[in-house]
Formats: structure tokens, C-alpha cells, sequence
């Protein structure tokens, strides 16, 4: 879970790098959607979070009082509700993380376009340039 934590961490802070390199005219929609992947992650955290202290590390060691095997509790659907209740955190989880894994390639996309944008603006001006040159040149007195 750290990892993955630490990881999710990375590429969010890159994300951020990322908008601030995207033209101000469509920066507006890429920040509101980091900053929703940004609020999922911390609803996703807590979420876990809940889910991990709802069980306790009793529960999977065997032996202990809350058993660490199944059938060891009075009531079995109790440790396959808990392992549910997990599963399903562990989901939320991974839906956080492809979510943010997609919203990393849709900044690389956009950043590869806004380059490719920069790259033809920069030759229009070049043409532009020359022109002008041209231009100045033809219409000068001899």
C-alpha cells in the first residue's frame, strides 16, 4: 500500500508540472480534473483507511482472540463480511489508480499536441519573417 501510495503521489505531483505547461486558454478544464482525481485519491484513502480499521490485525493471526481461520468465530460471515468490505476498498483503489494512469496520458497527449502546436506556430512565424523581408526588400528604393 505505501508504494503504490508513494507512486500515486509521484504521478500527481507530475501531473501538476504537467498543467502548468498546458496553454492558459484549456488549462482550466485539465486543472479541474486533477483537482477531482486529487479529491477521489483522498475519499479513496479514506475509504481504505476505514476499511483496514474496521479490521482488526487480531482477526488474521491465528490463535488470537478474532481467530485467523475461517469457521474459528461464532459468527463465519463475519470474517467473509471484512474480507468483502476489503476486496472491495482494494477496488476502489485500483479505480483511483487507472483513473489517475489515465489522466497522466491524457496531460502527456495534450502536452505532445500543444508541441506540436508550438512547432507549427513557430514555422508560420518564420514564414511570416521572410515574407516581410521580402516585402521590405522589393519595396525599398534602388
Amino acid at each position: 500500500m505505501k508504494i503504490a501510495t508513494v507512486t500515486i503521489d509521484g504521478q500527481i505531483s507530475q501531473l501538476e508540472i504537467e498543467v502548468q505547461g498546458i496553454p492558459t486558454s484549456i488549462r482550466g478544464q485539465y486543472t479541474t480534473r486533477l483537482r477531482q482525481a486529487k479529491n477521489e485519491l483522498t475519499r479513496y484513502r479514506k475509504i481504505h483507511k476505514e476499511s483496514l480499521s474496521t479490521l482488526a490485525l487480531a482477526d488474521f493471526i491465528p490463535g488470537t482472540k478474532g481467530g485467523g481461520s475461517v469457521g474459528t468465530t461464532d459468527d463465519p460471515f463475519d470474517e467473509r463480511s471484512n474480507r468483502t468490505r476489503l476486496l472491495a476498498g482494494a477496488e476502489i483503489l485500483e479505480d483511483g489508480s487507472r483513473r489517475i494512469a489515465e489522466s497522466t496520458r491524457i496531460a502527456f497527449e495534450t502536452e505532445a499536441y500543444g508541441a506540436h502546436i508550438l512547432k507549427g506556430l513557430r514555422g508560420q512565424r518564420e514564414q511570416i519573417d521572410n515574407a516581410r523581408d521580402t516585402v521590405s526588400r522589393h519595396s525599398s528604393p534602388l
